[in-house]
C-alpha cells in the first residue's frame, strides 16, 4: 500500500472525530487519553493504529502491540484495524490480552528461565483459588489457618526471584515450587506473567529482542491495570525508545479485587511524561441517558467531567427506568412483557438487548432466563460462551461451516480466506491464487461427501478434515496462544460437542451453528463481562443490597460498577428491585436497599428515571 504523507491522512470511513482525539492520534509523545463510556476509546485506538501504519510512523517491519482486558476488546480492536487500513498493514498490528501476551513470551522463551524456576513445557492451566489455598495449607497448616490473607493474589504480590531468606517469600517460594516442579506443571495466569516477568529481567538480550519488535504500544482500559501487569509491561519495555498510548476512565475502575492500582493514571504520566488528552463527546447514549450519567457521575463517583450527546440523537430521547416489583415471578412475567413490547414497537432483536447482573448470576437471572426460554424467547448465560467464540480458531471453524452451508456467506467466506492466508503469510500472489482454487475445490468436496445431515462421527469427521487442510501444525505456529499444551484440542472438542448437541436439537447445521453463536438470543452475563459492549436496552436485575454484598469494604468499586452497568445503554436502561428472592439455597429471602440506599437515592432524585412500583 502506497504510502500517506502525514498531513494528508484523515480517519477512515470519513468518521467524524472529535478534535482532542485527532490530537491523541496525530500526537507523536506518550498519551494518556481519559473518556467516559461512548466516547470511542476503541476507535481511537484502531484510527491510532491506521494513521501510525499508513503514515509509516510505526517504519517497517517494526509493529504496534496492543494490550486488552478481555479476549472479545482485543479481538474487536484487531477486527477494526483490519477493516480500516486493510489485511497487509494490519498483520503489524498484534491486539492480545496481558494474559496472552505473557503466555506468548513463556512459551516461547521458557528455556530462559532461571534454574529455580523451570518448569515443563507442558504445564497445565488452573483457574480459581482453590488449588494455591490447598498447597498452602499442606505445606504449612498452622500457618494457613493463623493467617488472614488473598493467597491467590499473594502468591504473586511480589516479582520473581523471592528471597530465601525472608519468612513469607521462603514459604512462598515453597508453594511454588510445588505447583511447578512436580511431574505435573500447575500454573495460574498471575504465575505466567510473573515467569514472563522474570524472563524479561533475567535477559537483557531477550528484552532487547522484544524492544525493536514494537515502535508503539496501546493500553486499553488502562484504569483497571493492576500492580503486577504494571510490573510486567515495565520489565518487557523499560529503557526503550517506544511510544505508549493508554486510553481509560476512572470513572469505570472496577477491578480493584483483582489489584488494580488507584494511582495507575499519575504513576504512568509521571514516569512515561505523558501528555493528558480528554474526550467530551458520548456517541453512545441519548441525552437523557447522557444527562443521567452525568448527574451520577457528579453525585454519585465525585467526578466533574461531563459529556456531551452526539448529536444524531433527538433532543430529550431515551429511557430510564427504576421498577419495584413484590417477587421474582412477578418480576420474570412483567420483564417478559417488556421485552416483547419492545421487539415489537421498536423492532429491536433479541441481541440488542442485553440483562445484567452484579454477582450470582443463578441466583438474579437463572430464574428469568428458563422463564424467558419458555415463552420462546432465547436467553443465556452469555459468559459462558463470551472468551470461547473470539478464539481464532472457534471463528474459523464457525465461518467454515457457513460457507459450507449457508447461502449468505460472502462475508464468512472472506474470514475464512484471510485465517488461511495468515497461516501461509509468506506466500507470493500466484501462491494465494492457487490456495484460493484449493479452497474452492475442498468446499465442494466437503459438500459431496457429507451433505447436509449429520449422524453418528460425521460432524467430527467434517471438523477433522477442516482442520487437516488448514494445516494444525501451521496454526500452531502462527497463533501463539494455541503453542503449548493441550489448548487447540480442548477448543475444538468443545466446539464438535456443542454443534452436535445443537445439531441434534435442531436438525439444521446452519441453525445449531447460530444457536452456539448467540445470534437470536438474549445475552446475559455479569457487569464485569459487559465492559467495552453497548445495547439498545439494557435490564439490570437486582438493584438490591444482597447483590451489592461488598458495598460496605468497596463502595467506590460497587459505585463504578453501577455507573458501568448504567452506561452500556443506548436508548434505555431499566434497573429492577424484587422485595423477596430466592437465594443460592433455595431459600426466600426478604430484600432491602439500605446498604445501597444511596444509589437508589440519587437514581430518584436525578429528575430523570420512571420509578414505577408493580404491586400483587
Amino acid at each position: 500500500m502506497k504510502k500517506i504523507e502525514p498531513e494528508d491522512w484523515a480517519p477512515a470511513d470519513g468518521l467524524i472525530i472529535e478534535e482532542n482525539a485527532i490530537k491523541a492520534i496525530r500526537s507523536p509523545n506518550n498519551t494518556l487519553v481519559v473518556a467516559g463510556p461512548g466516547a470511542g476509546k476503541t476507535e481511537l485506538l484502531a484510527q491510532k493504529a491506521c494513521f501510525l501504519l499508513q503514515t509509516n510512523k510505526c517504519s517497517y517491519p517494526k509493529k504496534i502491540l496492543a494490550i486488552s482486558f478481555k479476549r472479545d476488546a482485543a479481538f474487536n480492536l484487531k477486527a477494526r484495524v483490519r477493516l480500516r487500513c486493510g489485511e497487509t498493514l494490519s498483520r503489524r498490528f498484534d491486539s492480545l490480552t496481558f494474559d496472552a501476551f505473557a503466555k506468548h513470551l513463556l512459551d516461547r522463551f521458557q528455556n530462559s528461565l532461571p534454574k529455580d524456576y523451570k518448569i515443563r513445557k507442558d504445564y497445565k492451566l488452573f483457574f480459581g483459588k482453590k488449588t494455591i489455598e490447598d498447597t498452602y495449607r499442606s505445606i504449612d497448616e498452622i500457618y494457613f489457618n493463623t493467617t488472614k490473607q488473598k493467597w491467590e493474589k499473594y502468591l504473586t504480590i511480589t516479582s520473581l526471584p523471592l528471597d530465601k531468606n525472608n519468612r513469607d517469600e521462603e514459604l512462598r517460594l515453597r508453594v511454588w515450587m510445588a505447583l511447578t516442579s512436580g511431574k505435573n506443571t500447575f500454573l495460574s495466569f498471575p504465575m505466567i506473567m510473573r515467569l514472563a516477568e522474570l524472563i524479561m529481567n533475567s535477559n537483557p538480550k531477550l528484552r532487547r529482542f522484544l524492544q525493536l519488535t514494537y515502535s508503539h504500544i496501546f493500553l486499553d482500559e488502562f484504569q483497571d491495570t493492576t500492580f503486577a501487569q504494571y510490573d510486567f509491561l515495565q520489565s518487557c519495555f523499560r529503557d526503550c525508545m517506544i511510544n505508549y498510548t493508554a486510553v481509560g476512565d476512572d470513572k469505570q475502575r472496577i477491578m480493584g479485587w483483582a489489584g488494580a492500582d488507584p494511582g495507575i493514571f499519575q504513576k504512568y504520566l509521571k514516569g512515561h511524561s505523558a501528555i493528558r488528552f480528554s474526550l467530551t463527546m458520548n456517541f453512545r447514549s441519548t441525552p437523557k441517558l447522557v444527562t443521567l450519567q452525568n448527574y451520577l457521575a457528579k453525585e454519585l463517583l465525585n467526578k466533574a467531567e461531563f459529556a456531551i450527546p452526539s448529536s444524531k440523537w433527538k433532543h430529550n430521547q431515551g429511557e430510564a427506568l427504576l421498577w419495584t416489583f413484590q417477587n421474582p415471578e412477578q418480576e420474570m412475567k412483567v420483564v417478559q412483557e417488556a421485552i416483547v413490547k419492545w421487539m415489537k414497537e421498536d423492532k429491536i432483536v433479541c441481541r440488542d438487548i442485553c440483562i445484567l447482573i452484579k454477582s450470582s448470576l443463578p441466583v438474579y437471572a437463572g430464574q428469568i432466563i428458563d422463564y424467558l426460554n419458555s415463552k420462546n424467547i432465547l436467553a443465556r448465560d452469555e459468559g459462558e460462551y463470551q472468551e470461547f467464540l473470539t478464539e481464532e480458531i472457534i471463528i474459523f471453524l464457525t465461518s467454515f461451516i457457513h460457507v459450507l452451508y449457508d447461502r449468505d456467506s460472502t462475508g464468512y467466506f472472506e474470514s475464512v480466506l484471510n485465517f488461511l492466508f495468515n497461516l501461509n503469510f509468506g506466500f507470493e500472489d500466484h501462491q494465494l491464487l492457487q490456495l484460493h482454487l484449493e479452497f474452492s475445490k475442498f468446499i465442494n468436496g466437503l459438500r459431496k461427501k457429507f451433505g447436509t445431515h449429520f449422524g453418528g462421527d460425521s460432524i467430527f469427521n467434517l471438523v477433522k478434515d477442516i482442520g487437516k487442510f488448514a494445516g494444525v501444525n501451521k496454526i500452531r505456529n502462527i497463533y501463539p496462544q494455541y503453542k503449548n499444551g493441550s489448548y487447540l484440542n480442548e477448543l475444538v472438542i468443545k466446539f464438535i460437542n456443542l454443534l452436535k448437541k445443537q445439531y441434534e436439537i435442531s436438525l439444521d447445521i446452519i441453525k445449531a451453528i447460530e444457536i452456539i453463536e448467540g445470534k437470536n438470543s438474549i445475552p446475559v452475563m455479569t457487569i464485569h463481562k459487559s465492559k467495552g459492549l453497548e445495547y439498545h436496552s439494557v435490564i439490570f436485575i437486582g438493584l438490591e443490597d444482597a447483590a451489592f454484598w461488598s458495598f460496605n469494604s468497596q463502595a467506590d468499586e460497587d459505585k463504578n460498577a453501577f455507573f458501568v452497568a448504567l452506561s452500556r445503554a443506548k436508548e434505555r436502561v431499566l434497573f429492577t428491585f424484587s422485595r423477596t428472592r430466592i437465594n443460592k439455597f433455595g431459600k426466600s429471602e426478604i430484600n432491602t436497599t439500605t446498604t445501597i440506599r444511596i444509589i437508589v437515592d440519587k437514581l430518584q432524585s436525578s429528575g430523570i428515571v420512571e420509578v414505577v412500583e408493580y404491586n400483587k
